[in-house]
């Protein structure tokens, strides 16, 4: 329950960054981005169910869509395809069983401190696609905070 609405808060405020952001298809992958982040909490016809498969497709989008920017350094871009790939196939694991366990917390905390860093040192660069990032963000929060409140 505390996780679905960290993921759908992520989703709403990765929703009101689009009016800062001006490229049409950075809005595009932005608005969707942020929609399939907060259908996670809608259980009408079993749109949370999809949910996982439209995160996945669109963290997909939004990491090569990072690539058509002038403006992003080399190594922004590399941050942003990574995370891009890294929560696509977590967001695949999760649904499909894998004979092994994956520790989410620690590429949790590997984005958001790579994020933290980006936010501090570059956010000239990297603002356009921070709404695109406030919603990994979330989902990074939440899979960091799923085994602690498994603990009690």
């Amino acid at each position: 329950m505390i996780t679905s609405t960290i993921i759908v808060i992520s989703g709403i405020m990765g929703l009101l960054w689009v009016k800062k952001v001006h490229n049409n298809f950075t809005r595009l992958v932005n608005i969707m981005l942020s929609v399939s982040a907060i259908s996670t909490a809608i259980p009408y016809l079993g749109i949370s169910s999809y949910s996982p498969y439209a995160i996945a497709f669109f963290s997909l989008l939004a990491s090569f869509e990072a690539t058509n920017s002038f403006s992003m350094k080399r190594q922004q871009v590399i941050f942003m395809v990574i995370s891009g790939i890294t929560f696509f196939a977590l967001s695949l694991a999760s649904l499909f069983p894998i004979p092994f366990e994956i520790p989410y917390w620690l590429f949790s905390l590997a984005f958001l401190s790579a994020f933290a860093f980006y936010w501090k040192s570059k956010k000239k660069n990297i603002f356009s696609r921070t709404g695109i990032l406030i919603v990994w963000s979330g989902i990074a929060l939440a899979w960091l905070i799923s085994p602690l409140l498994s603990m009690f």
